[in-house]
């Protein structure tokens, strides 16, 4: 039995030494990638960002992305991968494709942009995430619309500015909303330097059922980092509000 005893504590004591020689870089790092169809006209896409991982991208299970929708992806970090946006409608052809690297722990917002003939893109780095613990949410506000060079943004039926002459591409930080029962929703305007409503966006908190002998409370969005962006272009009038969820 002493023998034994003594071979698994210089088992234990080689394991140890192996795993204190590895430094922390050696551990796979990862990014967080939302990307956002925001390129009015274009039809569904799918996002390969695989690399050679995979010979084949499964398209029965890899999820479309329509004008508007937007998904999140985990990037290896420090390495340099292309997405593909590849047409549900002709999974045969890659109708833009481009190299994006990011760092240990980044997280960025990737908006496509454009039309059919000239696709293009800009990657948002999301800066300023709130742990938050009280009943609040923190909303950023960005313009992506194209052909909008000024934006103002707030609330109906009040005279709060939550952001004031936004040019493209230029997010507000995190602003704390209550987000108490009491404030089931937001509806959020989006205007111009004219003052002329480009959109709304009705910012949920919950869902809220009051019936005669029932009640009950849904719970959309509470402790939330939110992103509201106004993509679309305004010289076909298909400017609308996308929401994206962070952590």
């Amino acid at each position: 039995m002493k023998t034994h005893h003594s071979f698994y504590i210089l088992l234990l004591a080689l394991i140890m030494t192996a795993c204190s020689e590895e430094g922390p870089n050696d551990f796979p790092r990862a990014a967080s990638l939302t990307v956002v169809h925001a390129a009015a006209g274009v039809p569904a896409v799918h996002v390969d960002y695989f690399g050679d991982e995979l010979e084949a991208l499964d398209f029965s299970i890899n999820p479309t992305l329509a004008f508007g929708d937007n998904n999140r992806f985990t990037l290896p970090a420090n390495e340099s991968r292309t997405l593909n946006f590849i047409p549900a409608s002709d999974t045969t052809s890659v109708v833009f494709k481009e190299e994006i690297s990011l760092q240990d722990d980044a997280i960025a917002t990737y908006f496509l942009l454009g039309d059919s003939d000239n696709l293009s893109s800009r990657t948002i780095e999301t800066r300023g995430l709130q742990r938050l613990t009280d009943s609040v949410n923190a909303i950023r506000f960005i313009n992506m619309a194209e052909g909008v060079t000024s934006l103002n943004i707030g609330i109906r039926d009040s005279t709060v500015t939550l952001g004031s002459d936004l040019s493209f591409a230029a997010p507000t930080e995190f602003i704390e909303v209550d987000a108490r029962l009491e404030n089931e929703n937001y509806i959020f305007t989006f205007k111009d330097a004219q003052d002329t409503e480009l959109a709304t966006f009705n910012f949920q908190q919950y869902r809220i059922f009051d019936f005669p002998g029932f009640f009950s409370v849904q719970t959309l969005a509470l402790r939330r980092n939110v992103t509201l962006a106004l993509v679309g272009r305004l010289d076909d009038n298909t400017l609308e509000v996308v929401q994206i969820n962070h952590f």
